[in-house]
Formats: structure tokens, sequence, C-alpha cells
């Protein structure tokens, strides 16, 4: 047997990266820097040195930062260090090394933008950790969405040799003794260079690159478990009835996000008992015939959101930004990124709309299993679906919008997007979602256990692994792994 292909590696040329090769870079491919983007970046670390040598005021160079902006730095070399010791104040539980890779492959493509004034060798030392898999340990807490500084000051202090590195095994060790392991020295920085590393929204950035995958197989997901709850109820009562999917419903809006919903539930159903003649009630409650409509929000949020990720990779995000055509350094804002905190806002909010009918439809099949419950043949505990309500109401607070919060940080700094925190939330806002619906899965899984109906092509196999999850037992935490892997990867 041949050994499988290597990832292609990403170069990072004239053009920005796309989102899907971000995502590339986080999950294990290569990335170098083409010679091109070497040289815009030469062309504008020359442009800052020129601002410099004039003795011009500039951010983060020959003036201090925040609050002290107005002041004027007298040593360089001591200046970069402070600067990110200053700003190491992350607190929390360790990022997932899938964000922390895909924050400094954004860093990297923004890097090459040409915006920052920073030497192609601040990107090398980042392509270097990329590389060789030494991953900075960074806490998840300690950003307002205005640059994710205290975040990316964790990834700058393993640059220069100091922080932690997180092992692929779990274990901390000291950034130095992390990049002598991998052959790496620390990084000398020169003027600018600490706020190059410090001053972005990559974590923001990547942290919704790594959305983009979750929500697909989320919305495949839902629609999975609403087609099997459609039979599920339908082998108990006479309902199931597959006219608020059919195509002639979703006609007006070929393609959108509602039709591509109504499209899958009616493919998964496809050879199932409910295609047949059958006896049926008028209409089936609002939380089943309404899914379309639902899951279909959620998929246009999502597609939403992947554009404005890619629209924030286009941009250099550097303030101040060293721009090359005009050769001036120019004080500006965007690294404030509100256009991608408010797509997390809006995607949390269909998150939650899919959330709330989940839990409907378990509270429609519960009912429906009494007589299981009464004869202890359910194969499920009984409050599974209180558990259900309990994560709804996790999902509700996670709904609420984040980048409303009012923050003074200092007489300058009177402003926050609240990006960081908003991701954060989406991610754990997805996770709860994907409780609700094994939840909802397990319930109709309990109902088809004995029940002599046939499934669809595509709910047969969900079925199957979940009456043979039931069959086995296990703890409440068991059966809901369980049900999420056989809905993730059916």
């Amino acid at each position: 047997m041949s050994a499988p292909a290597a990832p292609a590696p990403v170069v990072v040329g004239t053009d920005p990266v796309s989102a899907q090769e971000v995502l590339a870079v986080a999950v294990g491919a290569p990335i170098r820097i083409g010679a091109a983007a070497r040289a815009r970046m030469a062309v504008s670390r020359a442009v800052l040195l020129e601002a410099v040598g004039r003795g011009d005021a500039v951010y983060g160079s020959t003036r201090r930062l925040g609050a002290g902006a107005d002041d004027a730095v007298d040593d360089q070399a001591a200046f970069q260090v402070q600067v990110i010791r200053n700003h190491a104040g992350a607190i929390g539980d360790p990022l997932d090394p899938l964000v922390v890779r895909a924050a400094i492959a954004t860093r990297v493509a923004q890097l090459a933008l040409g915006g920052a004034g920073a030497r192609p060798a601040v990107a090398d030392a980042l392509v270097a950790l990329l590389a060789t898999d030494v991953t900075p340990l960074v806490r998840d807490r300690g950003s307002v969405g205005m640059a994710d500084l205290a975040l990316g000051a964790a990834v700058a202090q393993v640059v220069i040799g100091e922080g932690a590195v997180l092992t692929g095994d779990g274990a901390v060790v000291a950034g130095a003794d992390a990049l002598e392991a991998a052959g790496l020295e620390p990084l000398e920085l020169e003027t600018h260079e600490a706020l190059s590393l410090l001053n972005t929204n990559a974590f923001t950035i990547g942290s919704a690159v790594l959305l983009d995958p979750r929500l697909e197989l989320l919305g495949a997901a839902a629609d999975a478990a609403v087609a099997l709850s459609l039979e599920a109820a339908a082998a108990h009562r006479p309902s199931g009835d597959l006219g608020p999917f059919s195509a002639e419903v979703h006609a007006d809006a070929d393609g959108s996000g509602t039709a591509r919903s109504a499209e899958a539930v009616r493919e998964a159903l496809a050879g199932s008992f409910l295609r047949e003649p059958r006896e049926t009630r008028t209409q089936d409650e609002l939380s089943f015939r309404c899914v379309p409509q639902v899951h279909g929000a959620l998929a246009e949020r999502a597609d939403d959101l992947l554009t404005t990720v890619e629209d924030a990779l286009v941009i250099r995000a550097e303030n101040p930004l060293v721009d090359v055509g005009s050769r001036s350094v120019i004080p500006n804002g965007n690294f404030a990124a509100p256009d991608l905190t408010l797509a997390l806002e809006g995607l949390r909010l269909a998150l939650a709309h899919v959330g709330r009918i989940s839990v409907r439809r378990t509270g429609v099949l519960s009912a429906l299993a009494r007589p299981l419950r009464a004869e202890g043949t359910a194969g499920i505990p009984g409050l599974l679906a209180y558990a259900g309500a309990e994560r709804y109401v996790d999902l509700q607070a996670l709904a609420a919008p984040v980048s409303l919060a009012d923050v003074v940080l200092s007489e300058v700094e009177d402003y926050a997007t609240w990006g960081w925190t908003a991701a954060r939330a989406t991610h754990d806002a997805v996770d709860a979602v994907l409780d609700l619906l094994a939840i909802e899965a397990l319930h109709a899984a309990s109902l088809l256990r004995h029940a002599a109906v046939r499934s669809g092509r595509g709910t047969a196999p969900i079925r199957a692994a979940l009456v043979a999850l039931l069959d086995r037992g296990g703890s409440a935490e068991e059966l809901l792994a369980g049900a999420q892997d056989a809905l993730l990867d059916p």
C-alpha cells in the first residue's frame, strides 16, 4: 500500500490567501512565502524605516502604545521585549492547537500583504513554528476584539524564546526549550516588530475559519436528525407528511439554504416507509414543518460568515498601516473587523433557532415514548430530555450579543468589538446544538428500536448505529458521544 500523499503546500504570493488555505495549514499543510511576497514585505520595511529615519511619530516604533502613544521610545531593543511581556496577559484554558495554527497561518498571510513594516524574518519565524509543530500555549481569555493582543503576545513570546509551548501529548514546556529541541533560534526583534506580532485579529479570523467545516457537518447532522425524527414519530402515530420538504414548496427559492435543507431531508428519506401511501395528520408540528426554513437560515448565515472571512483575509489589518503606494505610515482601525463580529453574532442566533426546534421535536418524541419508559424498554435515561433543556438554556445565553458590551480601556481606547469573544461563543454554540441534535436522535432511535418500519437510505445507517448503541448501553455521556458520532459520520 502506498503512503498517503503529503498535503500540497500553501504558497503565500501576491494574492491574499483563502480561508480554505488557512484551514489547510491549520490541519498540517506546509506554508511558504513566495518571492513576490518577500519583496513586498522588504519594501514595506524600507518605508517604515524611512519614517523612523525622518523622526516621524510612528506608533509602536518611535512612540509607545495605548495611552502612552505620544511618549517617545528611547531604547528600541528593550522596548520590543517590553511590549511583548506587557501584553502577555491572557488567562483561561489553553486553546485548541488547531486554533493557534490557524491564527499563525493567518498572521503570516497578513504580514505578507506588506502593511506591517516587519522584516520577512518575522514571518519566517512564524512559518518555522508551523513547520516544526511548535505550538505556543495560548490561553483563551484576553482579547477585546481590537486586535487579539494578549493572545498574539503568547505567540510572540515563543518567537523570542520566552513563553510556553503545548506539545502533542498535552505537556507544557518552556518556549526556549521547545525552540532548541526543534532546532530554531529565538528571533531578535528590531524596531516596530513586537507590534507587528501582536497587532492582529488573526485569532478571531482563524477561529472563524475553523467554524466553516464545523457548520457544514452540523447542517448535515441537523437535517439527518430531522429525517430520523420524522420516521420515529410516524412509526407511533399518523404523521410524517413530507409536503413541507417537497421540491414544489421550495421551487421559488431554488438553491437557497432552505431548498438545500429540504432536499437533504428528501434524500435521506429515499426508500423510507414515509414515501408510501399511508394515513397522516393534516399538519405536523411547526418544529417539523419549518425545518427547511430554520435550517436554511443557518446555512445562509454560514455562507455569509465564510464570505466575511474571505473579505477579512484581503485587508491589511495593521495599525499603523505602512502603505507602500504612498510611502507613508497611517493610523487607522482596520484591526477592529466589526463586520466579522456581527456575522458571528447573527450565526449564533441562527444556531439558537436550530437548537430550539430540536428541543421541541425531542419533546414530541419523548411524549410518544411514554409507553416504552413504562415498560422499561426505552433504552435511554428518561431525564435525558432534561439535560437537553439545560443545554438549550446554555444556547440561549450564547445567542445574546456580546459586541454591545461597553468598555473604556484608556483615554484613547474607548471602543471594542469583542470579535474574539463572539468567535469563542459561536464554537460553544455549535457544541450545544450538537448535544441537542444527539439527544433528539437518541429519542428517535428509542422509538425506532423495535419498530417494524423501513428506514430511508440516509436514515438507515444512522438508525442502525444508534440502535446498536442503545443495545450496548452506557452512561448518558457515552450515549451522547455515540449519537454525535452517528450523526456526524453516518
